[in-house]
Protein backbone atom coordinates (compact mmCIF):
# COMPACT_ATOMS: atom_id res chain seq x y z
CA UNK A 1 0.00 0.00 0.00
CA UNK A 2 1.03 3.89 -0.35
CA UNK A 3 0.58 4.89 3.00
CA UNK A 4 3.37 2.14 4.39
CA UNK A 5 5.59 3.89 1.76
CA UNK A 6 4.73 7.77 2.79
CA UNK A 7 5.08 6.50 6.58
CA UNK A 8 8.71 5.26 5.05
CA UNK A 9 9.18 9.28 3.77
CA UNK A 10 7.45 10.83 6.99
CA UNK A 11 9.50 9.04 9.74
CA UNK A 12 12.86 9.06 7.90
CA UNK A 13 15.44 10.77 10.15
CA UNK A 14 17.17 12.24 6.91
CA UNK A 15 14.11 13.84 5.13
CA UNK A 16 13.08 17.38 6.48
CA UNK A 17 9.71 18.93 6.02
CA UNK A 18 7.44 21.84 7.24
CA UNK A 19 4.94 20.88 9.68
CA UNK A 20 1.93 21.48 6.81
CA UNK A 21 3.39 18.52 4.10
CA UNK A 22 3.26 16.68 7.18
CA UNK A 23 0.03 16.81 7.81
CA UNK A 24 -0.63 16.43 4.14
CA UNK A 25 1.70 13.04 3.81
CA UNK A 26 -0.40 11.55 6.81
CA UNK A 27 -3.60 12.74 5.58
CA UNK A 28 -2.70 10.89 2.29
CA UNK A 29 -1.97 7.94 3.87
CA UNK A 30 -4.81 7.44 5.80
CA UNK A 31 -6.43 7.96 2.13
CA UNK A 32 -4.87 5.19 1.02
CA UNK A 33 -5.34 3.12 4.19
CA UNK A 34 -9.45 3.78 4.48
CA UNK A 35 -9.85 3.52 0.59
CA UNK A 36 -7.85 0.33 0.61
CA UNK A 37 -7.78 -1.68 3.84
CA UNK A 38 -10.69 -0.14 6.13
CA UNK A 39 -13.77 0.70 3.59
CA UNK A 40 -13.29 -3.03 2.18
CA UNK A 41 -13.33 -4.48 5.62
CA UNK A 42 -16.65 -2.81 7.01
CA UNK A 43 -18.37 -3.35 3.86
CA UNK A 44 -17.95 -6.83 3.97
CA UNK A 45 -19.42 -6.50 7.76
CA UNK A 46 -15.87 -7.49 9.72
CA UNK A 47 -14.14 -5.52 12.67
CA UNK A 48 -11.15 -3.19 11.67
CA UNK A 49 -8.17 -2.62 14.39
CA UNK A 50 -5.57 0.15 13.33
CA UNK A 51 -2.62 0.95 15.01
CA UNK A 52 -3.30 4.40 14.16
CA UNK A 53 -5.67 6.91 12.61
CA UNK A 54 -7.13 10.49 13.38
CA UNK A 55 -6.53 10.89 16.65
CA UNK A 56 -3.06 10.80 15.90
CA UNK A 57 -2.88 13.43 13.80
CA UNK A 58 -4.64 15.52 15.89
CA UNK A 59 -2.87 14.86 18.80
CA UNK A 60 1.17 15.00 16.26
CA UNK A 61 0.43 17.84 14.29
CA UNK A 62 -2.25 19.69 15.21
CA UNK A 63 -1.36 19.29 19.09
CA UNK A 64 2.32 18.55 18.91
CA UNK A 65 3.40 20.96 15.95
CA UNK A 66 0.79 23.90 16.78
CA UNK A 67 -1.42 23.38 13.12
CA UNK A 68 -4.32 23.17 15.07
CA UNK A 69 -6.77 20.34 16.31
CA UNK A 70 -9.61 21.26 14.29
CA UNK A 71 -7.58 22.72 10.75
CA UNK A 72 -5.60 19.04 11.27
CA UNK A 73 -9.59 17.23 12.02
CA UNK A 74 -10.73 19.28 8.86
CA UNK A 75 -7.65 18.04 6.76
CA UNK A 76 -8.02 14.66 7.83
CA UNK A 77 -11.90 14.46 7.79
CA UNK A 78 -11.80 14.32 4.11
CA UNK A 79 -8.86 11.85 3.81
CA UNK A 80 -10.83 9.10 5.92
CA UNK A 81 -14.19 10.07 4.10
CA UNK A 82 -15.41 11.00 7.66
CA UNK A 83 -14.77 7.42 8.95
CA UNK A 84 -14.23 7.71 12.44
CA UNK A 85 -13.84 4.44 15.03
CA UNK A 86 -16.22 2.97 17.48
CA UNK A 87 -13.51 2.82 19.86
CA UNK A 88 -10.19 3.85 20.38
CA UNK A 89 -7.93 2.45 22.69
CA UNK A 90 -5.13 4.80 23.97
CA UNK A 91 -2.12 3.10 25.30
CA UNK A 92 -0.56 5.57 27.73
CA UNK A 93 3.38 5.45 28.39
CA UNK A 94 5.95 8.29 29.71
CA UNK A 95 7.74 10.15 27.31
CA UNK A 96 11.06 8.55 28.70
CA UNK A 97 9.82 5.00 28.06
CA UNK A 98 8.72 5.54 25.15
CA UNK A 99 12.14 6.81 23.89
CA UNK A 100 13.74 3.69 25.81
CA UNK A 101 11.76 1.15 23.56
CA UNK A 102 12.01 3.35 20.62
CA UNK A 103 15.46 3.05 20.85
CA UNK A 104 15.44 -0.50 22.13
CA UNK A 105 13.36 -1.82 19.18
CA UNK A 106 15.32 0.10 16.61
CA UNK A 107 18.73 1.23 17.76
CA UNK A 108 17.54 4.87 16.56
CA UNK A 109 14.87 7.10 17.07
CA UNK A 110 12.49 7.98 13.85
CA UNK A 111 11.92 11.60 12.47
CA UNK A 112 9.21 12.15 14.76
CA UNK A 113 10.91 10.74 18.16
CA UNK A 114 13.73 12.86 17.73
CA UNK A 115 11.87 15.92 17.61
CA UNK A 116 12.08 16.06 21.61
CA UNK A 117 10.80 15.74 24.76
CA UNK A 118 8.40 18.86 25.08
CA UNK A 119 7.25 18.17 21.33
CA UNK A 120 6.18 14.67 22.52
CA UNK A 121 4.51 16.92 25.76
CA UNK A 122 2.70 18.53 23.82
CA UNK A 123 0.93 15.17 21.95
CA UNK A 124 0.46 13.65 24.87
CA UNK A 125 -1.45 16.78 26.25
CA UNK A 126 -3.31 17.12 22.70
CA UNK A 127 -4.41 13.20 23.15
CA UNK A 128 -5.75 13.75 26.84
CA UNK A 129 -7.49 16.34 25.21
CA UNK A 130 -9.11 14.57 22.31
CA UNK A 131 -10.12 11.86 25.26
CA UNK A 132 -11.64 14.50 27.31
CA UNK A 133 -13.66 15.90 24.21
CA UNK A 134 -14.78 12.11 23.08
CA UNK A 135 -14.97 10.17 26.63
CA UNK A 136 -17.40 7.37 25.49
CA UNK A 137 -15.01 6.29 22.23
CA UNK A 138 -11.90 6.05 24.53
CA UNK A 139 -10.33 3.03 26.33
CA UNK A 140 -7.15 4.32 28.20
CA UNK A 141 -4.76 1.52 28.75
CA UNK A 142 -1.63 1.57 30.85
CA UNK A 143 0.92 0.63 28.27
CA UNK A 144 2.99 -0.59 30.55
CA UNK A 145 1.06 -3.91 30.97
CA UNK A 146 2.23 -7.14 29.53
CA UNK A 147 1.58 -7.25 25.65
CA UNK A 148 -0.89 -10.04 26.36
CA UNK A 149 -3.31 -8.77 29.00
CA UNK A 150 -2.93 -5.27 26.70
CA UNK A 151 -4.37 -7.71 23.61
CA UNK A 152 -6.71 -9.30 25.63
CA UNK A 153 -8.46 -6.25 27.05
CA UNK A 154 -8.62 -5.17 23.21
CA UNK A 155 -9.89 -8.21 21.91
CA UNK A 156 -12.81 -8.33 25.35
CA UNK A 157 -14.05 -4.79 24.36
CA UNK A 158 -14.04 -5.66 20.82
CA UNK A 159 -16.08 -7.95 21.72
CA UNK A 160 -18.30 -6.29 23.54
CA UNK A 161 -18.28 -3.36 21.06
CA UNK A 162 -19.28 -5.82 18.21
CA UNK A 163 -22.41 -7.30 20.56
CA UNK A 164 -23.86 -4.06 21.41
CA UNK A 165 -23.61 -2.88 17.70
CA UNK A 166 -25.50 -5.90 17.42
CA UNK A 167 -28.16 -5.49 19.33
CA UNK A 168 -27.19 -7.58 22.47
CA UNK A 169 -27.15 -11.24 19.81
CA UNK A 170 -23.97 -12.40 21.53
Amino acid sequence: MAAERIREILLDPEVEMDPWTEAYLYASARADHVRGGILPRLERGENVVCERYLDSSVAYQGYGRGLGADAVRELNSWATEDILPDRTFYLRLGVEERERRAREGRGSLDRIERIGAEFMRRVERGFEEIIRLAPGRFFVLDATLPPEELAETVRREMEVATAYNRGGEE
